[in-house]
Protein backbone atom coordinates (compact mmCIF):
# COMPACT_ATOMS: atom_id res chain seq x y z
CA UNK A 1 0.00 0.00 0.00
CA UNK A 2 2.91 2.50 0.50
CA UNK A 3 4.27 1.48 -1.83
CA UNK A 4 1.49 2.13 -4.55
CA UNK A 5 1.08 5.71 -3.08
CA UNK A 6 4.47 6.67 -3.16
CA UNK A 7 4.13 5.74 -7.32
CA UNK A 8 0.85 7.67 -7.25
CA UNK A 9 2.15 10.80 -5.58
CA UNK A 10 5.03 10.31 -7.94
CA UNK A 11 3.15 10.30 -10.58
CA UNK A 12 0.67 12.85 -10.26
CA UNK A 13 4.15 15.25 -9.36
CA UNK A 14 5.58 14.36 -12.80
CA UNK A 15 2.49 15.08 -14.47
CA UNK A 16 2.47 18.90 -13.47
CA UNK A 17 5.93 19.67 -13.42
CA UNK A 18 5.89 18.66 -17.06
CA UNK A 19 5.22 21.96 -18.79
CA UNK A 20 5.06 23.81 -22.72
CA UNK A 21 3.60 26.55 -21.56
CA UNK A 22 4.55 30.15 -20.32
CA UNK A 23 3.64 32.51 -17.75
CA UNK A 24 0.52 35.45 -18.70
CA UNK A 25 -1.33 32.32 -21.00
CA UNK A 26 1.41 31.95 -23.48
CA UNK A 27 0.68 28.84 -25.64
CA UNK A 28 3.12 28.54 -28.34
CA UNK A 29 2.27 31.70 -30.30
CA UNK A 30 -0.64 32.32 -28.73
CA UNK A 31 -0.84 34.94 -25.77
CA UNK A 32 -4.60 33.98 -24.23
CA UNK A 33 -5.94 37.34 -22.08
CA UNK A 34 -7.84 36.72 -19.01
CA UNK A 35 -11.60 36.74 -19.77
CA UNK A 36 -14.33 39.46 -18.66
CA UNK A 37 -16.83 36.50 -17.42
CA UNK A 38 -15.36 33.04 -18.96
CA UNK A 39 -12.85 31.49 -16.78
CA UNK A 40 -9.19 31.49 -17.92
CA UNK A 41 -8.12 27.90 -18.77
CA UNK A 42 -4.26 29.00 -18.47
CA UNK A 43 -2.72 28.58 -15.14
CA UNK A 44 -0.86 31.80 -14.25
CA UNK A 45 0.78 34.03 -11.16
CA UNK A 46 -1.16 37.08 -11.32
CA UNK A 47 -3.31 39.36 -8.83
CA UNK A 48 -6.50 40.96 -10.65
CA UNK A 49 -7.26 44.24 -8.21
CA UNK A 50 -10.17 44.80 -9.13
CA UNK A 51 -13.70 43.80 -11.55
CA UNK A 52 -15.59 46.06 -11.27
CA UNK A 53 -19.41 45.51 -12.86
CA UNK A 54 -22.62 48.22 -13.03
CA UNK A 55 -25.60 46.23 -13.47
CA UNK A 56 -28.73 47.78 -14.47
CA UNK A 57 -32.40 46.41 -14.20
CA UNK A 58 -35.75 46.84 -13.83
CA UNK A 59 -35.23 46.29 -9.86
CA UNK A 60 -32.31 48.24 -9.40
CA UNK A 61 -29.14 48.61 -9.80
CA UNK A 62 -26.29 46.43 -8.52
CA UNK A 63 -21.93 46.96 -8.21
CA UNK A 64 -19.54 44.68 -7.40
CA UNK A 65 -16.14 44.72 -7.54
CA UNK A 66 -14.77 41.78 -7.88
CA UNK A 67 -10.78 40.77 -6.79
CA UNK A 68 -8.26 37.43 -6.75
CA UNK A 69 -4.90 36.07 -6.78
CA UNK A 70 -4.04 33.13 -8.54
CA UNK A 71 -0.97 31.43 -7.65
CA UNK A 72 1.00 29.37 -9.29
CA UNK A 73 2.13 25.68 -7.85
CA UNK A 74 3.87 24.44 -10.51
CA UNK A 75 3.74 25.09 -14.21
CA UNK A 76 0.72 23.28 -15.10
CA UNK A 77 -1.13 23.64 -11.56
CA UNK A 78 -2.39 27.32 -10.08
CA UNK A 79 -4.50 27.68 -6.72
CA UNK A 80 -6.82 30.77 -7.24
CA UNK A 81 -8.77 32.63 -4.27
CA UNK A 82 -11.35 35.23 -5.32
CA UNK A 83 -14.07 37.16 -3.82
CA UNK A 84 -15.83 40.56 -4.05
CA UNK A 85 -17.58 43.19 -2.68
CA UNK A 86 -21.42 43.71 -3.80
CA UNK A 87 -23.69 46.95 -3.23
CA UNK A 88 -27.68 46.49 -4.20
CA UNK A 89 -29.75 50.17 -4.52
CA UNK A 90 -32.99 48.32 -4.57
CA UNK A 91 -36.49 50.51 -6.47
CA UNK A 92 -39.39 48.77 -4.58
CA UNK A 93 -40.34 51.13 -1.61
CA UNK A 94 -39.33 49.91 1.48
CA UNK A 95 -36.20 48.17 0.07
CA UNK A 96 -33.24 49.03 1.59
CA UNK A 97 -29.44 49.71 0.11
CA UNK A 98 -27.21 46.82 1.47
CA UNK A 99 -23.47 46.21 0.96
CA UNK A 100 -21.15 43.82 2.27
CA UNK A 101 -18.83 40.59 1.00
CA UNK A 102 -19.87 37.81 -1.27
CA UNK A 103 -18.72 34.24 -0.72
CA UNK A 104 -14.61 33.41 -0.61
CA UNK A 105 -13.68 30.74 -3.58
CA UNK A 106 -11.17 28.82 -3.34
CA UNK A 107 -9.86 27.49 -7.07
CA UNK A 108 -7.02 24.80 -8.40
CA UNK A 109 -6.68 24.49 -11.85
CA UNK A 110 -4.80 22.01 -13.75
CA UNK A 111 -3.77 22.07 -17.66
CA UNK A 112 -3.75 18.48 -18.17
CA UNK A 113 -3.49 18.86 -22.25
CA UNK A 114 -0.63 21.69 -23.92
CA UNK A 115 -0.41 21.94 -27.56
CA UNK A 116 1.97 24.74 -28.32
CA UNK A 117 2.21 24.10 -32.20
CA UNK A 118 -1.97 23.90 -32.56
CA UNK A 119 -2.23 27.29 -30.01
CA UNK A 120 -4.07 24.53 -28.15
CA UNK A 121 -4.76 23.93 -24.49
CA UNK A 122 -7.18 22.49 -21.81
CA UNK A 123 -7.17 22.23 -17.85
CA UNK A 124 -9.75 20.80 -15.31
CA UNK A 125 -10.53 23.11 -12.06
CA UNK A 126 -12.93 23.15 -8.94
CA UNK A 127 -14.39 26.12 -7.40
CA UNK A 128 -15.39 25.56 -3.75
CA UNK A 129 -17.23 28.53 -2.51
CA UNK A 130 -17.22 29.14 1.32
CA UNK A 131 -20.51 29.98 2.95
CA UNK A 132 -18.47 33.97 4.28
CA UNK A 133 -19.84 36.35 2.81
CA UNK A 134 -23.15 38.48 3.51
CA UNK A 135 -26.57 36.87 2.50
CA UNK A 136 -28.30 40.49 2.23
CA UNK A 137 -25.92 41.30 -0.56
CA UNK A 138 -26.79 37.38 -1.96
CA UNK A 139 -24.06 35.52 -0.44
CA UNK A 140 -25.53 31.81 -0.37
CA UNK A 141 -25.72 30.23 3.57
CA UNK A 142 -24.08 26.96 2.29
CA UNK A 143 -20.62 25.34 0.20
CA UNK A 144 -21.09 24.81 -3.44
CA UNK A 145 -19.23 23.09 -5.52
CA UNK A 146 -18.61 24.11 -9.25
CA UNK A 147 -16.16 20.90 -11.01
CA UNK A 148 -15.52 22.39 -14.72
CA UNK A 149 -13.58 22.00 -17.91
CA UNK A 150 -11.62 25.01 -19.54
CA UNK A 151 -10.50 25.15 -23.37
CA UNK A 152 -8.62 27.69 -25.10
CA UNK A 153 -7.52 27.02 -28.83
CA UNK A 154 -5.87 29.87 -31.40
CA UNK A 155 -6.32 29.94 -34.76
CA UNK A 156 -3.10 30.17 -35.85
CA UNK A 157 -2.96 26.94 -37.94
CA UNK A 158 -5.49 28.21 -40.33
CA UNK A 159 -4.58 28.24 -44.47
CA UNK A 160 -2.88 31.50 -46.04
CA UNK A 161 -6.28 31.87 -48.20
CA UNK A 162 -7.47 32.98 -44.33
CA UNK A 163 -4.18 34.15 -42.62
CA UNK A 164 -6.40 37.24 -41.52
CA UNK A 165 -8.50 35.21 -39.05
CA UNK A 166 -5.66 32.99 -37.47
CA UNK A 167 -5.49 35.98 -34.63
CA UNK A 168 -8.91 34.73 -33.75
CA UNK A 169 -8.96 32.38 -30.13
CA UNK A 170 -11.45 30.96 -28.29
CA UNK A 171 -11.36 30.29 -24.75
CA UNK A 172 -14.19 28.17 -22.72
CA UNK A 173 -15.61 26.71 -20.10
CA UNK A 174 -18.48 24.57 -18.71
CA UNK A 175 -19.46 22.78 -15.50
CA UNK A 176 -22.43 22.04 -13.15
CA UNK A 177 -22.56 24.49 -10.12
CA UNK A 178 -24.04 22.14 -6.98
CA UNK A 179 -24.75 23.49 -3.62
CA UNK A 180 -24.84 21.22 -0.37
CA UNK A 181 -28.23 22.48 0.12
CA UNK A 182 -30.50 20.46 -1.86
CA UNK A 183 -33.34 22.76 -2.00
CA UNK A 184 -30.96 25.30 -4.19
CA UNK A 185 -30.90 25.20 -7.88
CA UNK A 186 -28.50 23.52 -9.65
CA UNK A 187 -27.01 25.43 -12.63
CA UNK A 188 -25.12 24.59 -15.83
CA UNK A 189 -22.88 27.49 -16.79
CA UNK A 190 -20.81 27.62 -19.93
CA UNK A 191 -19.00 30.53 -21.30
CA UNK A 192 -17.49 31.45 -24.47
CA UNK A 193 -14.96 33.85 -25.33
CA UNK A 194 -14.13 34.72 -28.81
CA UNK A 195 -10.80 37.42 -29.51
CA UNK A 196 -9.21 38.93 -32.25
CA UNK A 197 -5.76 40.14 -31.35
CA UNK A 198 -4.11 42.93 -33.13
CA UNK A 199 -0.77 41.72 -31.57
CA UNK A 200 -0.29 38.18 -33.10
CA UNK A 201 -1.84 40.25 -36.55
CA UNK A 202 1.10 42.42 -36.49
CA UNK A 203 3.45 39.58 -35.34
CA UNK A 204 2.38 36.74 -37.36
CA UNK A 205 0.18 37.52 -40.52
CA UNK A 206 0.95 41.24 -41.40
CA UNK A 207 2.63 44.25 -39.92
CA UNK A 208 -0.17 46.92 -40.43
CA UNK A 209 2.59 49.76 -38.71
CA UNK A 210 -0.03 50.26 -35.97
CA UNK A 211 1.45 51.67 -32.76
CA UNK A 212 1.18 51.62 -28.98
CA UNK A 213 -1.70 51.24 -27.43
CA UNK A 214 -3.54 50.20 -30.54
CA UNK A 215 -1.07 47.36 -31.03
CA UNK A 216 -1.33 46.03 -27.80
CA UNK A 217 -5.20 45.79 -27.82
CA UNK A 218 -7.42 42.48 -28.37
CA UNK A 219 -10.80 42.20 -28.86
CA UNK A 220 -13.02 40.16 -26.71
CA UNK A 221 -16.83 39.51 -27.09
CA UNK A 222 -18.01 36.70 -24.77
CA UNK A 223 -21.30 34.57 -24.56
CA UNK A 224 -22.28 33.66 -21.19
CA UNK A 225 -24.87 30.85 -20.51
CA UNK A 226 -26.84 29.41 -16.87
CA UNK A 227 -29.58 26.46 -17.80
CA UNK A 228 -31.29 25.58 -14.66
CA UNK A 229 -30.85 21.86 -14.15
CA UNK A 230 -33.59 21.47 -11.23
CA UNK A 231 -35.14 23.63 -8.38
CA UNK A 232 -36.84 26.48 -9.46
CA UNK A 233 -34.96 27.50 -12.15
CA UNK A 234 -35.34 24.06 -13.87
CA UNK A 235 -35.58 23.65 -17.69
CA UNK A 236 -35.08 27.99 -18.05
CA UNK A 237 -31.91 29.12 -19.54
CA UNK A 238 -30.62 32.84 -19.34
CA UNK A 239 -27.91 33.72 -22.22
CA UNK A 240 -25.92 36.85 -21.98
CA UNK A 241 -23.60 38.86 -24.72
CA UNK A 242 -20.35 40.20 -23.04
CA UNK A 243 -18.26 42.36 -25.97
CA UNK A 244 -15.31 44.75 -24.93
CA UNK A 245 -11.97 45.07 -25.48
CA UNK A 246 -8.65 44.79 -23.32
CA UNK A 247 -5.48 46.07 -23.52
CA UNK A 248 -2.12 43.44 -22.58
CA UNK A 249 1.27 44.13 -22.12
CA UNK A 250 3.96 42.12 -20.15
CA UNK A 251 2.97 43.61 -16.82
CA UNK A 252 -0.84 44.79 -16.80
CA UNK A 253 -3.59 43.56 -18.77
CA UNK A 254 -6.48 46.71 -18.68
CA UNK A 255 -9.97 46.18 -20.13
CA UNK A 256 -13.54 47.03 -20.69
CA UNK A 257 -16.71 45.52 -21.73
CA UNK A 258 -20.69 45.61 -21.40
CA UNK A 259 -23.18 43.36 -20.69
CA UNK A 260 -26.57 42.92 -22.64
CA UNK A 261 -29.35 40.01 -22.27
CA UNK A 262 -29.84 37.63 -24.97
CA UNK A 263 -33.39 36.55 -24.21
CA UNK A 264 -36.19 37.18 -22.36
CA UNK A 265 -35.19 35.05 -18.76
CA UNK A 266 -31.71 37.23 -18.76
CA UNK A 267 -33.57 40.16 -19.09
CA UNK A 268 -35.47 39.81 -16.06
CA UNK A 269 -32.21 39.81 -14.24
CA UNK A 270 -30.50 42.76 -16.53
CA UNK A 271 -31.47 45.81 -18.61
CA UNK A 272 -27.55 46.03 -18.95
CA UNK A 273 -24.15 46.45 -17.45
CA UNK A 274 -20.72 47.59 -17.85
CA UNK A 275 -17.53 45.31 -16.92
CA UNK A 276 -13.99 46.54 -16.24
CA UNK A 277 -10.60 43.82 -15.33
CA UNK A 278 -7.32 45.17 -13.87
CA UNK A 279 -5.28 42.53 -13.65
CA UNK A 280 -1.55 42.61 -12.82
CA UNK A 281 0.83 40.12 -14.22
CA UNK A 282 2.97 39.97 -10.37
CA UNK A 283 5.79 37.04 -11.61
CA UNK A 284 7.52 40.26 -13.62
CA UNK A 285 6.42 42.83 -11.33
CA UNK A 286 7.17 41.13 -8.72
CA UNK A 287 10.22 38.53 -9.86
CA UNK A 288 10.37 36.36 -6.41
CA UNK A 289 6.67 35.42 -7.27
CA UNK A 290 7.96 32.97 -9.80
CA UNK A 291 9.09 30.72 -7.16
CA UNK A 292 6.71 27.60 -7.18
CA UNK A 293 6.69 25.32 -4.70
CA UNK A 294 7.04 22.45 -7.28
CA UNK A 295 9.97 23.24 -9.23
CA UNK A 296 11.54 26.07 -7.51
CA UNK A 297 12.26 30.17 -8.97
CA UNK A 298 11.18 30.07 -13.22
CA UNK A 299 12.43 31.80 -15.73
CA UNK A 300 11.09 35.40 -16.50
CA UNK A 301 7.61 34.60 -18.68
CA UNK A 302 8.00 33.96 -22.11
CA UNK A 303 6.78 35.49 -25.39
CA UNK A 304 4.51 34.18 -28.30
CA UNK A 305 6.35 31.41 -30.11
CA UNK A 306 8.46 30.43 -26.83
CA UNK A 307 11.14 33.31 -26.35
CA UNK A 308 11.99 34.72 -23.12
CA UNK A 309 12.04 38.55 -22.66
Amino acid sequence: MMRWRASAVGGFLCAITAVEAHAHGVVGERAFIEPFITEDVNPKNEFVIARPEWDHSRDGSALSVGFGLEKKISDRFSLTLDSEWDTTDPKGPGELHEDGFNNLSISPKYAFFINPAREAIASIALEASAPTGTQNVGAEPDWAFKPFLLYGKGLGDLPSAVKYLRPLALQGDAGFEVSTDHDRTTTFAHNVAVEYSVPYLQSFVRDLGLRWPLSNLIADTEFNFEHGVNGADHGHTKAFATPGVVYMDRYVELGVAGRFPLNDRAHQELDWGIIWIVDLFIDDILPWTRWQLIGGMQPPSGLPGGSAL
